[in-house]
């Protein structure tokens, strides 16, 4: 693995959730050699009092946080922090509309990174000090390659249904009739057009329109949420379902086992544990297939780092993003269409050499400019230039 070094490194303050990014953080600290302290967030003004208390004890030289967890909507947070000449660098690795919902005030010391490389533009519109394109990342130490070699067992898919996400807003919603016919035909016009925001289909519907306006800020938000992902499920089984002709092991939660009865053969198992069991999984599959959420159409996830990085060959959508990260056809395999999907792992479970440089190569570039490291180094030099 290429060194990253930190000449000066700084004293960072990390606001701890129960996310997956943050272990590989504080690991890259770690390893980095960064002093740090954790401070956890949760939903109290004990959390605030902590805070505070921490920043006090020791000026940080910035806040790290991730989703904005920790920030108020009024900006209150930011201002105390301004007062106490304190920074902080918001990484979002979700949809940056969820939790920024107003302007930034111009004096806010406040760095928002996105793994979206089209975000920046629009959060730069808030008013933030810097936003940047901050892509995910690999734990070189969690995800690597096996020490003895692995047998490969075919085709393998890791991922959520979306069933249950949608039943859950549902629920929180509790929406009326008319809100709960129109989700549907709104996800499949925004399946069709992920680019265009939901807002602008919704506002064709008039009276659809009218009703969604009428609820709280909470609840409108939910609604376009439930839109996203009710297409983001569609998707993804669509995909999904092209795989199902080679027999493929299928992770994720139960719904899978309804949304596929009857469709052809396949294993279903149970979530694995990220950082103990997937890397055995990813390493042992001839092809590891990915399908991005809609919600994340232009960005990249986590597997098309993690997959290579532990020895395993991916099969992934094709995007800007991904280009920008990877060289295609080199250290990665994509395809553009449903039907490019049986074509592509008929090919690849049959060249098993091809695969193996495939792997070689990406894990190459991962440990060279794709780990949690690198993105650690990036955040301190932009706080320190910005800062």
């Amino acid at each position: 693995m290429a060194q990253v070094h930190l000449s000066s490194p700084p004293y960072i303050l990390l606001v701890e959730q129960d996310y997956f990014i943050i272990p590989e953080l504080r690991r890259a600290m770690e390893r980095l050699g960064v002093p740090h302290r954790r401070v956890v967030f949760r939903q109290s003004p004990d959390f605030l009092k902590e805070l505070f208390e921490a920043v006090d004890s020791r000026r940080p030289d910035f806040i790290l946080t991730v989703n904005h967890a920790g920030l108020d909507g009024e900006g209150q947070v930011l201002e105390l922090l301004r007062r106490r000449g304190v920074p902080l660098a918001s990484w979002f690795v979700d949809r940056h509309e969820m939790y920024m919902r107003g302007p930034v005030s111009p004096d806010a010391l406040l760095a928002v990174f996105s793994w979206d490389p089209q975000a920046p533009k629009s959060i730069a519109r808030t008013g933030v000090a810097y936003s940047g394109y901050l892509p995910l990342a690999a734990d070189p130490e969690c995800f690597r390659q096996p020490v003895e070699e692995v047998r490969c067992s075919g085709v393998g898919f890791v991922g959520s249904s979306w069933t249950g996400k949608v039943v859950d807003v549902l629920k929180a919603g509790r929406y009326g009739a008319e809100l709960l016919r129109g989700f549907k035909p709104l996800a499949k016009k925004w399946l069709e057009s992920p680019q265009t925001p939901v807002f602008r289909f919704l506002r064709g519907e008039k009276a659809l329109y009218e009703i969604w306006k009428s609820l709280s800020d909470e609840a409108r938000t939910l609604y376009i949420r439930l839109v996203q992902m009710e297409a983001t499920r569609k998707h993804r089984v669509h995909f999904v379902r092209q795989l199902l002709p080679f027999r493929p092991v299928v992770v994720g939660d139960a719904y899978w086992r309804k949304t596929l009865a009857g469709l052809g053969e396949y294993e279903w198992m149970p979530r694995l544990s990220y950082r103990e069991e997937l890397p055995g999984f990813y390493g042992r599959n001839a092809v590891n297939f990915n399908v991005t959420s809609l919600q994340s159409y232009a960005s990249v996830n986590q597997r098309v780092f993690d997959v290579p990085a532990c020895g395993g060959f991916l099969l992934t959508d094709a995007g800007e993003a991904l280009e920008r990260l990877f060289d295609p056809g080199k250290e990665v395999v994509c395809y553009d269409r449903p039907e490019d999907v049986g074509p592509q792992v008929s090919r690849w479970l049959e060249d098993s050499a091809g695969r193996r440089k495939v792997v070689e190569a990406a894990r190459h570039r991962i440990l060279a400019e794709h780990t949690y490291e690198h993105r650690l180094a990036e955040i301190a030099s932009v706080m320190r230039k910005v800062f």
